[in-house]
């Protein structure tokens, strides 16, 4: 039974005392915040237009060892993170010097554990007699990504950092040298672009 009380314990540890125990040589700690948080940097660095995003999440990490001892608790560990990927996306559209859509073979499944790419959800229409609706969410997903892509960059890096960092707006504010209530202001132009563009699918 204690076994399973620490593991009850460790999955309940705030992302600040589990780099504190990195900090401390637990190795097991950083593995945690790095379950946690794979998936929305993986997302939020596809939607930068990183053309490798898993290399994206591998370098933030990696960023985040060497860096570790720099880390002094001042902030949020996730707004720690997400600003090391922001700054990593940043110098990757440098240079590369333009943004590409996520590929066909991205993962775009809604549900988690759900990897089907957008290319499996266009080709398998029919599996499950519920095509029709998988079409619909293929469409949706394109002209959301399309959407996305046509925003001003103010506003797409505050939109994805409130989408899939999750970061409040004096954080974002932060992280982008604005005031909150500019970052307020971007996203909704960001939300309100959004719509309209995805009237059709609403």
């Amino acid at each position: 039974m204690w076994f399973f009380g620490w593991l009850e314990a460790e999955q309940e540890e705030s992302d600040e005392e589990l780099m504190a125990r990195f900090q401390g040589g637990d190795g097991r700690a950083l593995g945690t915040l790095y379950d946690r948080y794979a998936r929305r940097l993986r997302a939020y660095a596809m939607r930068q237009g990183a053309k490798r995003p898993d290399d994206l999440v591998q370098d933030a990490f990696v960023r985040v060892v060497r860096g570790g001892d720099a880390w002094k608790g001042e902030s949020k560990f996730k707004t720690w993170l997400f600003q090391i990927a922001r700054n990593l996306a940043v110098d990757a559209s440098r240079r590369d010097r333009f943004r590409v859509m996520p590929s066909l073979d991205a993962p775009a499944g809604r549900d988690p554990g759900d990897d089907r790419t957008l290319g499996d959800r266009i080709a398998d229409d029919g599996a499950d007699g519920d095509g029709e609706r998988r079409t619909a969410d293929a469409e949706f997903r394109a002209s959301y990504e399309a959407a996305l892509a046509k925003l001003p960059e103010e506003q797409r890096e505050v939109f994805l950092l409130r989408q899939y960092g999750d970061l409040g707006f004096a954080e974002i504010g932060q992280q982008l040298g604005i005031n909150e209530n500019t970052a307020k202001s971007r996203m909704r132009y960001a939300l309100q672009a959004l719509r309209a563009s995805l009237q059709d699918h609403v």
